[in-house]
């Protein structure tokens, strides 16, 4: 962005209220253009490129932004000039605009979101039913968020792109690091114990395998696997596994036990 500006001029232009639009703008188009196939034909003869993100022409962005505009009471009125002042080619949009979806602050936004939710369960619940609960809870945080699927899209369709690439490491570190934080948290609110030989991440490994696996049927079939029990995959295979993970499940998976 700005190559040929100096580094202050670079930093006040990145962190401006125009620059994320531009990049919130893109987002919306991306969304137009793979999940709702709302714009143009990408297989097209005509259309040369990479197939992903070609529709992100600066008219396009221009134009989506003064659709947005009509419903706002102080329109942000983006133009190409202002276009061109940050990216000169739009290359480096588009590389940009995937560092933006990929950002760390989205996980984090996601992880508070169901940190809250576990707090928010009452503090007598059963082992069962707080698993049903934040299955379903973690489950919505990213069937129902657009931006997860935009990512998975990108990751999927990009994956030697080298901020694609550090977004997944980073992300997946993070997530499993404040998963096995989250299960050692409930572990303790039950009195269960870790078998020898397994360890916090080794729990958050598993059962993020599970909860990826179920994401992704989801996302293909229209809706969360259910099993004959009435309970979904996730629910069914989290009780399944626990017994070999904890060594007394059974004395907790159904009575109502206060936070210790």
């Amino acid at each position: 962005m700005c190559a040929d500006a100096r580094p202050a001029t670079r930093v006040k232009i990145a962190n401006s209220p125009e620059t994320r639009a531009f990049l919130e703008i893109g987002l919306l188009l991306l969304h137009d253009d793979l999940l709702d196939h709302r714009g143009p034909d990408l297989l097209a003869d005509h259309d040369a490129g990479t197939r992903l993100l070609a529709g992100l022409s600066q008219a396009r962005l221009v134009e989506r932004a003064e659709q947005e505009d009509l419903a706002l009471e102080r329109p942000k009125v983006l133009t190409v000039g202002m276009f061109r002042d940050r990216w000169r080619y739009k290359s480096r949009y588009t590389e940009d605009l995937i560092a933006y979806l990929m950002r760390p602050a989205l996980l984090a936004r996601k992880l508070r979101t169901l940190r809250s939710a576990l707090e928010a369960l009452p503090p007598d619940i059963t082992l069962t039913d707080l698993v049903r609960e934040m299955s379903r809870a973690t489950l919505a945080a990213t069937l129902e968020d657009p931006l997860w699927s935009l990512q998975t899209i990108v990751w999927v369709g990009l994956p030697n792109h080298p901020r694609v690439k550090t977004f997944l490491k980073i992300n997946y570190e993070q997530l499993l690091t404040n998963w096995a934080e989250l299960y050692q948290q409930v572990a303790r609110r039950y009195g269960l114990e870790l078998r020898p030989g397994y360890t916090w991440l080794d729990v958050a490994e598993m059962l993020n395998a599970v909860t990826d696996g179920a994401r992704m049927r989801a996302k293909g079939m229209g809706s969360v696997a259910a099993l004959s029990t009435g309970d979904n995959v996730v629910v069914g295979a989290i009780r399944a596994m626990l017994p070999a993970l904890f060594t007394n499940t059974d004395a907790v998976l159904t009575e109502r036990v206060h936070p210790r």
